[in-house]
């Protein structure tokens, strides 16, 4: 029922991996004090109810592997932070606005930091219920235990800086600046089952688009992005309106190469750029009311990327990332 979800439901929305610790796109979660579990990464299913508001703030530590040939110029570390707000508009209908920061740390040139692009979103629930049909108003926990999906549209639009220089007074890379410089659409679809009370299964897949951009320097076009996510959230405890989730991810990231104008107009792929990654993750998620509490640690478990030993402060080359969350809704 409603009630049960206005009151008890604790909503956390999550940038996802940056890659090339510049892209982004957003994955959200829903969870209750009883009922699905959310993941760290791994978008739910399940919108917003009607009429709720979502305030979001998540932190992302990034330290990245460093490799000899790209001494003296490292990148060392990056630092994004999300500003997340969501609305229900109808029971099957949610907005979103995501606003990140960033603070990217390249060894001898310093730090690129300021606001990203803003990224606008909206997400379509569904369920089956004898046939696949729009979240209705209200849902008991039982109803809650259906098969649910979503689907939705993001863009991003260019308020990030392209234009930032670096403590030599040169340019940062493209990776470097805060923005794309044009818009970057993106289409997702989310699947979500409660095998059990206190086991929920997620899964999704996404793909996001970079627009050609010319910069005061080159003209760079960031190669696409295909993604798949799934995990498992387990309610390890419950009591008093509390609840603990130890919750187990496999991500997913296919990236196509970035390219660049070859002075001649052509916009040719670039090596040491793209590849294949898959990442392992683990966290916890501590719900109290309508507060949330997350965080999670993830590592490339698995990795092909085109000319690696060339690559640097890329996907799949970090020490570790790092996840913490804090979110509240409220009815209103």
């Amino acid at each position: 029922m409603t009630a049960v979800r206005l009151a008890a439901a604790t909503l956390a929305v999550l940038a996802a991996v940056p890659a090339r610790a510049h892209h982004g796109v957003a994955g959200v979660g829903i969870a209750g004090t009883e009922g699905p579990g959310a993941a760290i990464e791994t978008t739910s299913a399940l919108v917003l109810p009607a009429r709720t508001l979502l305030f979001l703030a998540k932190v992302e530590h990034v330290p990245f592997e460093r490799r000899a040939f790209a001494e003296p110029e490292n990148k060392d570390r990056s630092l994004f932070t999300t500003f997340a707000l969501g609305y229900g508009i109808v029971p099957w209908l949610t907005a979103y606005v995501f606003q990140p920061v960033s603070q990217k740390v390249q060894d001898t040139l310093g730090t690129s930091a300021g606001l990203g692009d803003t990224s606008l979103m909206l997400a379509l629930g569904l369920k089956w219920d004898e046939g696949l049909r729009l979240v209705p108003e209200k849902e008991s926990l039982d109803e809650l235990e259906d098969w649910h999906f979503s689907v939705w549209i993001s863009s991003t639009l260019p308020v990030g800086s392209v234009s930032r220089r670096d403590d030599q007074g040169e340019y940062w890379a493209p990776e470097m600046q805060s923005g794309f410089g044009s818009t970057s659409p993106v289409a997702g679809v989310a699947a979500l089952k409660q095998l059990s009370p206190a086991l929920t299964w997620l899964a999704d897949a996404s793909y996001q688009r970079f627009l050609e951009h010319e910069y005061a320097f080159t003209t760079y076009r960031f190669g696409a992005e295909l993604r798949a996510d799934t995990a498992l959230a387990w309610r390890a405890w419950i009591a008093r309106g509390q609840r603990l989730d130890v919750i187990g991810e496999l991500l997913g990231l296919r990236l196509e190469r970035d390219r660049e104008d070859d002075g001649t107009g052509r916009m040719a792929p670039l090596r040491a750029s793209g590849g294949t990654v898959v990442y392992g993750g683990a966290g916890l998620r501590y719900t109290s009311g309508a507060a949330s509490a997350a965080f999670g640690l993830r590592r490339a478990a698995w990795k092909d990327l085109d000319e690696e030993s060339r690559q640097q402060g890329s996907e799949g080359l970090e020490e570790y990332r790092a996840t913490f969350s804090l979110s509240v809704s409220t009815g209103l």
